[in-house]
């Protein structure tokens, strides 16, 4: 899968709403491709309470798939002013959350544009335990 098509996969679960104590809901979209070749999807969840990111809510329909691995994943977000769409790159939490669903996902892609990738792993520097000082 390209990542044009998995951007476009996200892009179609975009559902902005906007509650009555202005927060937003589902104006994130997120795709997921696992290593078995199916797309998972997720948006974020926005409380008072508690947030969801668009990306741990897609990782967490792969997991009650039974799947634990993936190979790509993408989040995008429309300007609602330009009506541009950007993909964004996935906050600390939802790296780590990816990281700790299992390790191989460390080599994942992160899509952060058309023609633009990097691995999980270059999006969390610093990751190995340290070496003990001397």
């Amino acid at each position: 899968m390209t990542n044009d098509e998995l951007i476009q996969s996200a892009e179609k679960v975009l559902n902005p709403y906007t509650t009555k104590d202005g927060r937003l809901h589902a104006d994130v979209g997120a795709a997921v491709l696992s290593k078995n070749g199916t797309v998972y999807y997720g948006v974020c969840v926005d409380t008072t309470g508690w947030g969801l990111c668009a990306e741990r809510s897609a990782l967490a329909a792969m997991i009650t798939s039974g799947e634990y691995q993936f190979e790509k994943i993408v989040a995008v977000w429309r300007d609602p002013k330009t009506n541009k769409l950007h993909a964004l790159p996935p906050c600390g939490i939802c790296r780590e959350f990816a990281r700790r669903i299992d390790e191989s996902n460390m080599d994942a892609l992160v899509i952060l544009g058309r023609n633009s990738t990097v691995t999980l792993r270059e999006l969390i520097p610093h990751h190995e335990w340290p070496q003990p000082l001397s």
